[in-house]
């Protein structure tokens, strides 16, 4: 019984021959990101692993100080996104799982989602890891855009970057002027007009 069924596996793999490739070689695994609802990811990602679907949630360990106790948590880094390891003709099906909400792609792009380079993944992995102190996500800020200062002794600030260099942060400020100050990426967001 074993026998037939390894033979009809061979043959399968035999008639899925196109072009000389089979459908291994023909749609190669990549990564995408996956949005989840909200608090969920690592139950995502408990399901994925018993389907036998490669996935990844951004999960920093930080140790937590209480009155009476220190614990360690694990902090989702990118909330609501689970990457997942799948080939271009597995998408469509996976995006039917009941779990899964949508793929994240770039706004007007033809695939159904935007595939992210293996070395960028593993450069996650390895800062989420290495890492001593919080890693976190800010949005893109340009010269121009409004920002505010979300966390440090300037918390609430609100004005215009005006330049970036490094760490320094140009910012202007309504009636004062320009400011220049050192504030770490993660302390500013982008204020949406």
């Amino acid at each position: 019984m074993n026998k037939i069924a390894v033979e009809s596996d061979v043959s399968k793999e035999r008639t899925s021959f196109v072009n000389g490739t089979n459908d291994r070689e023909a749609y190669p695994k990549r990564w995408v990101a996956a949005l989840v609802h909200t608090n969920c990811e690592k139950k995502v990602a408990t399901k994925l692993e018993k389907l036998g679907i490669e996935n990844y949630v951004a999960i920093q360990k930080e140790e937590h100080q209480w009155s009476d106790r220190k614990k360690k948590i694990d902090r989702i880094v990118i909330p609501m996104v689970v990457f997942v390891r799948l080939a271009k003709n597995e998408e469509d099906e996976f995006r039917r799982l009941p779990f899964i909400m949508k793929f994240i792609s770039y706004p007007g792009a033809n695939e159904l989602a935007t595939p992210i380079p293996d070395n960028q993944i593993e450069q996650l992995r390895f800062l989420l890891n290495k890492s001593e102190s919080p890693v976190a996500f800010c949005s893109q800020v340009e010269v121009g855009d409004a920002i505010r200062i979300i966390d440090g002794s300037l918390k609430g600030l609100t004005g215009y970057c005006c330049g970036i260099s490094n760490s320094e942060i140009a910012i202007y400020i309504d009636l004062l002027g320009f400011a220049t100050v050192h504030v770490h990426r993660g302390n500013i967001e982008k204020i949406k007009p």
